[in-house]
């Protein structure tokens, strides 16, 4: 744009306003990327999971993959009810969902920083 007010003599006019609009979107960027910061912190707070579901992530983070039984086994939990918690955990991002169809899940970098943020994963 710079360039273009220098070809054109008459655009030099605008360098002035060019310029303070070019101030003004990097002040905008640089706030926006702060309320951004800040509203995940609020959101993050705001999640909260039930014992079952956390105890899931715990697992989750000790072990690479795990299925549905093998958690229930663990934490002697019935396997339908670990189950359920991993299709909450995947939809709400905190958990993978199996890949190219094998039955074992993984954790999320979310959920990893849900466990992290209430001293249950390092």
């Amino acid at each position: 744009m710079a360039d273009l007010l220098q070809e054109v003599p008459a655009a030099e006019k605008y360098r002035a306003q060019l310029e303070a609009m070019e101030r003004e979107n990097r002040l905008l960027r640089a706030e926006n990327g702060e309320l951004k910061e800040e509203l995940a912190q609020f959101v993050q707070s705001w999640v909260t999971l039930d014992w079952d579901a956390v105890r899931t992530l715990v697992y989750l983070a000790r072990h690479e993959r795990a299925h549905a039984s093998e958690i229930a086994q663990a934490y002697q939990m019935n396997a339908h009810l670990v189950e359920s918690h991993l299709n909450y955990l995947v939809a709400g991002n905190f958990v993978h969902a199996p890949l190219s169809g094998e039955p074992r899940h993984s954790l999320a970098h979310k959920g990893r920083r849900y466990l992290r943020e209430r001293g249950l994963h390092q």
